[in-house]
């Protein structure tokens, strides 16, 4: 009996050892599809999480492209704003890097210096300016509103300017700015002024040397009638000599008399074109040497023509004596919005620089004949209208510029 238990037992095991083996292979099957599963889970939610985050980076790459692009555009528009600025001023702008190289150039520097555009760029300051603002730029790093003549391509010019050192965001010092304004007709004004004033000045003393002059001279005149009458024949010759002189006097004291009488303009409605062609046809008929060339076109204008007709038979005849007889007569005349600007021209021997600065002073003149009051006269007149006139000059060409308000 226990025999046969034992061998049942046996028998058994091995079954029993089948069944647990099947169960472990079922099991381990079933772990493992449960590790597969766990595994492909975690895979999933680091797959999933990865693409949300790859997502995010590439919205927010989206987002600070924008920024880049704002912060592009606004630099841009800076910059253009900046540029807009530069380029509307009246006065000329030039920066230099620390080679003192060009690196930026604004249309009123070019303008003012007489140069054609171009791309100055990179360019040395020595290709761009002669002395002495070659040597400002060169030595001084300061300059505070110093005043300069500067012979630029369109002649001599004042220049007010200033020369600051130039930095960068970091308050690195990276170069020099130089700021310049043209001051030559704000300069040519202030003479008229002190002129205009020294010349009133003037005026009351010689109104009152005129007078006392003009008394001697009308018994001086009197008496040399007389003389003629009762003289003899041997002597009339002397008499016409003393009266030939007494008749300048009197015609240099009548100037005297319009250089200092105190004007007031009666102003009326004048065709300048009209008084023009009217002193040319008067002043230049029978002088065959001379050649007139006129540009005028039709101003009219409210002032005095009395006092304007003066001024330009003055700087008509002062052309024609300088020519000597032979030569070119230019005239201008065109009329603007608010102002009239004519010119006289002539080709003669023009006007030395030393005295250019002297030709509108009374009782000043290089002729051997006359009283020195013909340009002063101009001046007073043009002055007196509320114009202002000019002078340019070289070796054969002489041009006076005259505005008139209209």
């Amino acid at each position: 009996m226990s025999l046969t238990l034992f061998n049942a037992f046996l028998i058994l095991i091995p079954l029993l050892l089948l069944v647990l083996f099947l169960y472990s292979l079922r099991y381990l099957k079933k772990a493992r599809q449960l590790k597969e599963q766990m595994k492909q889970s975690e895979m999933g939610f680091v797959v999933d999480t990865f693409h949300e985050l790859v997502a995010k980076l590439k919205e927010k790459e989206r987002e600070l492209e924008q920024l880049r692009k704002r912060a592009e555009e606004r630099a841009e528009d800076v910059v253009s704003y900046s540029d807009h600025i530069i380029e509307s001023v009246p006065s000329g702008v030039v920066s230099f890097d620390s080679q003192l190289r060009i690196t930026r150039l604004n249309s009123s520097a070019l303008k003012i210096l007489g140069i054609e555009e171009g791309d100055f760029t990179g360019r040395s300051y020595e290709e761009l300016f002669d002395e002495p603002l070659k040597g400002l730029i060169e030595k001084k790093d300061v300059v505070k509103r110093a005043e300069y003549l500067y012979r630029t391509r369109r002649g001599e010019r004042w220049l007010g300017l200033t020369i600051s050192p130039l930095y960068n965001s970091k308050r690195e010092r990276i170069g020099k700015v130089l700021i310049f304004s043209d001051l030559t007709e704000l300069k040519s004004l202030e003479r008229q002024v002190r002129l205009r004033e020294w010349l009133s000045s003037l005026g009351e003393v010689s109104l009152g040397i005129a007078h006392e002059l003009r008394n001697p001279m009308a018994v001086i005149t009197g008496y040399s009638k007389l003389l003629k009458k009762d003289a003899k024949e041997s002597q009339q010759a002397v008499i016409e000599a003393i009266m030939g002189e007494i008749k300048s006097m009197d015609r240099i004291i009548n100037d005297f008399l319009s250089f200092a009488k105190p004007v007031q303009p009666e102003p009326e409605v004048v065709d300048l074109k009209d008084l023009v062609q009217e002193i040319l046809q008067v002043q230049v008929e029978g002088k065959e040497g001379i050649k007139v060339e006129a540009e005028l076109k039709s101003c009219v204008l409210n002032t005095d023509p009395v006092l304007l007709k003066q001024a330009v038979s003055n700087l008509v005849r002062n052309a024609l004596e300088a020519m000597e007889g032979e030569g070119i007569l230019r005239v201008g005349l065109r009329c603007g919005e608010d102002r009239a600007e004519l010119f006289v021209e002539d080709t003669g021997g023009g006007i030395d620089e030393e005295i250019k600065e002297k030709i509108f002073l009374p009782f000043f003149t290089t002729k051997d004949e006359g009283t020195g009051l013909g340009l002063s006269i101009v001046h007073k007149n043009i002055t007196t209208l509320g114009g202002n006139i000019r002078v340019e000059s070289k070796k054969g060409l002489t041009r006076f510029t005259v505005e008139i308000p209209v």
